[in-house]
């Protein structure tokens, strides 16, 4: 097992941890599975609303994913299909998240052949545990707003209502303290979504013990989660434009001969993902360094170029293909910055486990109950 120090220097071999084929898979699986959800809302919806509503939403922002929290003048009944989409997003996100700090404990603690398939056979077990702590720290603040919310509801009531919040006054001493109380639970909150499937991997606890050590983590040592995620954030903020450069620079490599043997059709090519992307392309197109060889060229038509003969069926077919291959690059993205951030909070948690109680969680629990201080890796042979 490689040395650990417990502090600050351990964060830096994020960068290795979070380059892994296994932990960008599960979140690019995850990420492709809450896509296609949530898309499909989307236009379910649309089509419940009726009259042009999928034409316009298509010719606006075709497949690019539209988050619900915006003005963009859409139906109750849309955004509503969209938050139900936020919520399958955020369960997806979080299981792979637990899968993929389940794989880096492992490796931390030396088994560097720790498989998905273990991994998601330990999601299979825990996932309660996951949404549990979530809607268990969700029911705590609903509980406490319950008083205030009371309060000013009755206090709206005829006749007794301004007595009634005139009594009241008199516990205010008591309601500060409460609204201390529900501002700490919810930065446990901020806090928990770093940090469940941490715990979870980590420790394989329940619901409870999960919110415990959320509350045990900001309550002992808020500076040093401070600390600690503004140098895993420094790191995202290096690596993965670094990995989106790349990404792009493949897809640019791959498609040159076809941009330098078919200018015109590949413009038309891009001219269709850009559309379909709700203008992405010419985003990309704009960043230093992506466009130098031209691939991204989309031409000045804001609409769907003319097309006759034969071109009329391949431009279009060739465009979907490299729309999902483009959606594939930016979901790869996202997926190693979600893999930097699972292994990353994963060793923070075990270093701040470490400084807290003295608890080294790279020990296997059965190494701890029989005393032996190094983990073993089990035979996979």
């Amino acid at each position: 097992m490689e040395k650990r120090y417990f502090d600050f220097r351990d964060i830096f071999q994020v960068v290795r941890y979070g380059f892994s084929g296994r932990k960008i898979a599960v979140h690019f699986i995850g990420l492709v599975l809450a896509y296609l959800i949530y898309e499909t809302l989307v236009y379910l919806s649309l089509v419940i609303v009726g009259g042009t509503a999928v034409q316009d939403f298509w010719n606006k922002y075709a497949l690019l994913p539209l988050p619900p929290f915006g003005d963009a003048g859409l139906t109750q009944t849309t955004e509503i299909a969209m938050w139900i989409g936020m919520v399958s997003f955020a369960c997806i996100f979080f299981f792979a998240s637990t899968v993929a700090s389940k794989i880096t404990i492992e490796q931390l603690r030396g088994d560097f052949f720790f498989s998905v398939a273990d991994a998601l056979t330990f999601l299979k077990g825990h996932w309660k545990s996951v949404l549990g702590a979530f809607i268990g720290l969700l029911l705590i603040q609903a509980s406490l707003a319950i008083v205030p919310l009371s309060i000013a509801g009755i206090a709206k009531l005829p006749a007794v209502g301004k007595p009634f919040l005139m009594l009241t006054s008199l516990l205010m001493p008591i309601g500060f303290f409460l609204g201390l109380l529900m501002a700490l639970i919810a930065i446990v909150f901020s806090v928990s979504l770093l940090f469940v499937p941490a715990v979870a991997a980590t420790t394989g606890a329940d619901a409870f013990e999960i919110i415990y050590q959320q509350f045990a983590i900001v309550w002992n040592k808020p500076w040093l989660l401070v600390c600690y995620e503004a140098l895993l954030l420094l790191i995202k903020f290096i690596f993965v434009p670094i990995w989106a450069f790349f990404c792009l620079a493949g897809f640019s490599i791959v498609m040159l001969p076809t941009r330098l043997l078919h200018a015109e059709a590949m413009q038309q090519f891009m001219g269709y993902t850009n559309l379909w992307l709700g203008g992405a392309v010419e985003k990309i197109a704009t960043l230093p360094y992506i466009n130098n060889l031209g691939v991204f060229n989309t031409g000045t038509s804001d609409q769907m170029p003319t097309l006759t003969g034969i071109a009329a069926v391949t431009t279009p077919v060739t465009a979907i293909f490299l729309t999902i291959t483009l959606l594939m690059s930016a979901g790869l993205v996202i997926a190693y910055l979600f893999s930097i951030a699972s292994a990353g909070n994963t060793v923070i948690y075990t270093i701040v486990r470490k400084k807290l109680d003295g608890q080294n969680l790279l020990v296997p629990l059965e190494s701890q109950l029989t005393g032996t201080n190094e983990a073993q890796v089990p035979n996979r042979s």
